[in-house]
């Protein structure tokens, strides 16, 4: 079972505060256990990047991610061949 990366908890830290910040960090858990394929990050970055900090457009961008991957990638930028530098540019790196 892999966990949230470091620099999607900041991510998640930085959207949401409270009750919210365990909601969708608990539903993001959810989401990395169903998913399978090593492209756990990259979908839940994705579904943060969809969500624009709204609990309304994540728990929209969570189901994007369940039902179509691809879609919720392209939603949100990081369906080409430069999504790590995309992601390092939204959310920093882990090092």
């Amino acid at each position: 079972m892999m966990g949230l990366t470091p620099r999607i908890k900041r991510r998640i830290a930085q959207d949401y505060t409270g009750e919210d910040r365990q909601a969708v960090e608990e539903i993001l858990h959810e989401l990395v256990n169903d998913l399978t394929g090593g492209a756990e990050e990259r979908i839940v970055a994705a579904t943060l990047i969809r969500s624009q900090a709204k609990v309304e457009r994540f728990l929209l961008a969570v189901q994007i991610a369940r039902d179509d991957s691809r879609g919720i990638l392209m939603s949100s930028g990081l369906e080409h061949e430069d999504w790590r530098e995309r992601l390092d540019a939204e959310f920093g790196t882990d090092s």
